[in-house]
């Protein structure tokens, strides 16, 4: 049997990270010097219960910094007395460059399109142990003498915890805030932290913190991205669509597809009369009636481009256009007082003042 008095580890020769490392060998004697390096710690065993804790530092073994052993094991007094325990080093420094990701697509449906898609997310994340008796504790456990435990350890056990947490951190968001996965990115770093708060107080039960959790990528697969962008474009075109004409062949906008619409506006015959060479414009997005010269709805919220409505046809034109690119009808406004023609977006004449 091979007494050990001195106990130290400086880590894999190679170099590579490691995380927990049991020492092999168990026989000890009192009066053995205990080198732990910065940033480990050093756990005693002894009968599967884990007793005494040494951080960075250099110990001389004796009954008096081994008071949760000495309850265990019958030191006589006086020389070299032989032991028998398990020493495990903990690497206590942050490991910061660990990776996470949805190994399978989970389906979810886009909260503003309604279409279904096959979401896949990843990202990072760094760890670092905070109870190094807790951990080993639960979930170590019983290891050969001599084993090495790295980070991936860890991460192959979270693994699952953490797809489960961050698919039901980002459907549950996303829905309750109506965002569609062609707006995410903007998002990304309040999921981050949802999903961090979340996934920390599972680690935390095993003496593990969780550090910089970022979620980098959300997305369905390429071809459903370029459909939804597809599908958008169609409603915008409908909505666009939504102005026609009436029994008199005036032009009034299909009000099915415009909310909050009162008055003038919820009568199609009144609504022709009013838009009729005013210069009104339509929200390419809700169908709104809009006044002249406005730059953004005032239902919607959408950015307006400034267009002049057909009084013939209902086509909308750009406000340079003096004819219809639809029906050919006249798209500027003669003067009552000098005769000069404006633009249909003009409320007063260029060269008199006059009203229009």
């Amino acid at each position: 049997m091979t007494v050990i008095d001195r106990i130290k580890y400086d880590g894999p020769s190679n170099g590579t990270p490691w995380l927990i490392y049991k020492y092999p060998g168990e026989q000890f004697v009192l009066g053995s010097q205990l080198i732990v390096n910065q940033g480990q710690e050093a756990l005693f065993f002894k009968g599967g219960e884990a007793l005494d804790l040494f951080r960075g530092g250099t110990y001389t073994l004796k009954t008096g910094n081994l008071p949760l052993l000495s309850r265990i094991v019958n030191f006589p007094f006086g020389g070299e007395t032989p032991f028998s325990a398990e020493i495990y080093f903990i690497n206590m420094t942050s490991r910061l460059d660990m990776t996470w990701g949805t190994a399978e697509p989970f389906q979810l449906e886009d909260p503003k399109y309604g279409k279904i898609l096959s979401i896949r997310s990843h990202g990072r994340y760094g760890l670092r142990i905070i109870d190094a008796r807790m951990f080993v504790n639960e979930l170590v456990g019983a290891v050969l003498h001599g084993t090495t435990i790295t980070h991936q350890f860890v991460a192959k056990y979270f693994s699952g915890l953490i797809a489960t947490v961050t698919k039901s951190a980002i459907s549950d968001y996303m829905i309750k805030q109506k965002i569609s996965f062609l707006e995410i990115t903007v998002y990304l770093k309040a999921l981050s932290e949802i999903c961090k708060n979340e996934i920390s107080r599972e680690f935390e039960r095993y003496g593990v913190e969780i550090q910089n959790f970022y979620v980098e990528y959300i997305s369905p697969p390429k071809c459903e991205i370029e459909e939804l962008k597809k599908y958008k474009e169609s409603l915008m075109t409908r909505n666009c669509s939504s102005v026609r004409r009436d029994s008199y062949g005036n032009s009034f906008v299909n009000n099915r597809n415009v909310e909050g619409t009162t008055g003038a506006e919820s009568h199609p015959g009144r609504e022709s009369a009013t838009t009729q060479n005013t210069g009104r414009m339509i929200c390419p997005r809700c169908s709104a009636v809009l006044e002249s010269g406005m730059k953004f709805c005032g239902n919607c919220g959408e950015k307006i481009s400034r267009s002049i409505i057909c009084p013939r046809c209902g086509t909308q034109n750009d406000e340079n256009m003096k004819f219809c690119v639809q029906c050919g009808a006249k798209l500027v406004k003669k003067c009552t007082a000098c005769g000069v023609e404006n633009s249909m977006q003009q409320n007063y004449c260029g060269n008199c003042g006059n009203s229009l």
